[in-house]
């Protein structure tokens, strides 16, 4: 690498920014997508359809991100990024011509398969940043995810309206393809952590021998699937609900972007600033915590009367819940060899792909009781995980 550290890691932040944004330009709108343009209108087969494809790209991540994270060791962690943007720019560009839930289905399986820009970017930062920066860099990292989702479905919602859904994923692949080209022509490859030789056979298997000899990775791992578990239970069922609550209103998607751009504003607060103070405090306190508060403040989301409520009261725990996400990231760095960091990272994004497939699936089921129940749902992972979280702080300190 002959660029400083910091001038390649600038510009996988703001790529990395502007990818979240691009996918969230037009993720939130897939229910109102499914029920205006493609025509299903039943509530149950909505949503049915609603989880069904909010999973399907989750699953097939889930299975291709531990491969992407082994090859990112062995090849080049700089052509993982650059597969997941610019495959995601192609696969969300070919939804416009979607006519049916299951051509959609399709498209969003393949797009799982193909992306996974956080993981990527999350394994190039953690090779390229000092030790001492580490945490630092990957809560920017962390906040840059969170500011691409706050500005992505602001825009989103608005060019939903205005434009229609079609377009919305049109956007998202031009978005995309820009982010893409950052990292093409500004971002050098982290050289040293790649292990194969020429010559060597090229083994598409990760392996998990590293992930298994440490308690810790495990840990780490079952938290973030719970974390992500409750993280996408109540999201793809928020349009539908502000739906309800405001039955009069004809910007449902503007409305959608505004509630769920207040909770990603607040979690890239956090994530830079739980990434900067959490090794004065102690990575496994700050997780036990940010997971309690983020468990105690999404019950009263349940109870809301409007918008504006649910706005505030989803800040207020997305701000915690968004503290997690870069203090896992810096336990995992400190505690997975370099050269193994692509694979456990790809684990990890997997792990956190089959939680993001499971919370639209209970979603949908408790959605079909009430929506307001789903936040109740959500409030009950995240107290498990945190009550997880400290019965494992308190064995390290005996230790």
């Amino acid at each position: 690498m002959n660029k400083p550290w910091k001038s390649n890691y600038i510009a996988i932040l703001i790529a990395e920014t502007l990818a979240i944004a691009g996918f969230a330009l037009s993720m939130p709108v897939i229910p109102l997508f499914l029920s205006d343009d493609i025509g299903i209108t039943d509530p149950r087969k909505l949503n049915m359809w609603v989880g069904a494809v909010q999973s399907c790209a989750a699953i097939s991540l889930a299975i291709f991100a531990p491969i992407w994270g082994h090859l990112a060791d062995v090849l080049s962690r700089r052509m993982m990024l650059l597969r997941a943007m610019f495959g995601g720019a192609i696969v969300v560009s070919l939804m416009v011509f979607v006519q049916s839930p299951w051509q959609l289905l399709v498209l969003r399986t393949i797009q799982g398969s193909l992306t996974g820009t956080v993981a990527a970017a999350t394994v190039l930062t953690a090779g390229i940043a000092p030790a001492a920066q580490i945490a630092l860099a990957l809560g920017l990292l962390q906040t840059g995810v969170a500011i691409g989702n706050s500005i992505g479905p602001l825009i989103g919602g608005v060019i939903s309206d205005f434009l229609g859904h079609r377009i919305a994923f049109l956007s998202t692949g031009i978005v995309l393809a820009g982010a893409g080209l950052i990292v093409l022509k500004w971002v050098e490859d982290d050289s040293s952590a790649h292990h194969h030789k020429k010559g060597e056979p090229i083994h598409f298997l990760p392996d998990i021998k590293p992930i298994l000899e440490s308690p810790v990775l495990i840990s780490l791992m079952l938290t973030t699937f719970v974390i992500q578990a409750a993280n996408t239970i109540a999201a793809p069922m928020l349009p539908l609900f502000l739906k309800e609550l405001a039955a009069d209103s004809k910007f449902i998607g503007s409305s959608t972007g505004i509630v769920l751009g207040a909770g990603a504003a607040a979690t890239a607060v956090a994530a830079v600033l739980v990434g900067k103070y959490s090794s004065r405090f102690g990575y496994w306190k700050t997780l036990a915590f940010c997971l309690t508060a983020g468990a105690i403040l999404t019950v009263p989301q349940a109870f809301v009367g409007n918008m504006v409520q649910l706005a505030i009261f989803r800040a207020l725990a997305s701000f915690w819940i968004g503290g997690a996400a870069p203090v896992l990231n810096a336990i995992i760095a400190v505690s997975a060899e370099k050269e193994h960091q692509g694979g456990v990272y790809g684990f990890n994004s997997s792990v956190s792909s089959t939680g993001g497939a499971l919370g639209p699936m209970i979603g949908s089921m408790v959605a079909m009781i009430n929506y307001r129940m789903v936040f109740i749902a959500t409030a009950i992972l995240l107290g498990l995980s945190a009550y997880g979280t400290i019965k494992r702080t308190g064995r390290l300190k005996q230790k």
